[in-house]
């Protein structure tokens, strides 16, 4: 009886293994890659399906696909931003593997228009409307820009440029050579240099901060 068992059994896994061998000397493998229409570039994570069957692979990073078929299968092809193509499998192959090239066409989607508001709804957007300031016209920014204040401000907090400081420098080397060989004079005598340090103070340039 145990003879007979693992007579069957053996038989069995022979079979198994030539139906197996069958199929897969009737299966295509289909290797090829996946390239936009214009420019000529791979298109990575294409899905490939054969319709009416749970079968189907997917493009890698370069476009390039391989996987087993069989003939007058329908071939499924889709990505994103591209329309849907398709391919059958010729059942006039000579051989068991077969290379194509999928051309894909963009699809470019064309989306309505969406207008987002801070707003949460008409009343509120009435309200920050009443109360909203319009922006200065163009006049306006200029006078305030030209306002003698700000110049000032702005004029305080200017620092000089190379030229401006080589302009001084010259002056500096030029007052030094006039009074060369000589004793310069002192301005503790000068009375624009006691005007200038009598309005200095009054401006509070010697406090402390």
């Amino acid at each position: 009886m145990n003879r007979v068992l693992y007579s069957l059994t053996f038989f069995a896994i022979l079979f198994t293994g030539l139906a197996n061998a069958q199929d897969a000397e009737d299966k295509v493998l289909l290797t090829g890659v996946v390239l936009s229409g214009d420019p000529l570039v791979p298109v990575p994570n294409t899905n490939i399906i054969i319709q009416n069957k749970n079968k189907g692979t997917a493009s890698n990073e370069n476009g390039f696909f391989s996987f087993y078929a069989d003939v007058n299968d329908t071939l499924r092809f889709s990505a994103v931003g591209f329309k849907d193509g398709e391919y059958i499998v010729p059942d006039e192959l000579n051989q068991n593997h077969y290379s194509i090239v999928q051309i894909m066409t963009n699809d470019t989607i064309w989306l309505q228009e969406t207008i987002i508001f801070p707003w949460k709804d008409y009343e509120t957007f009435g309200d920050e409307l009443v109360k909203m300031n319009p922006p200065p016209s163009d006049e306006q920014l200029a006078q305030m820009n030209l306002d003698d204040a700000k110049l000032y401000e702005k004029s305080l907090n200017l620092y000089m440029d190379g030229s401006a400081n080589f302009k001084y420098q010259t002056k500096l080397y030029a007052d030094r050579m006039y009074f060369a060989g000589q004793v310069p004079p002192m301005q503790i005598f000068n009375p624009f240099a006691w005007a200038d340090f009598i309005k200095s103070i009054k401006n509070g340039a010697y406090k402390k901060k």
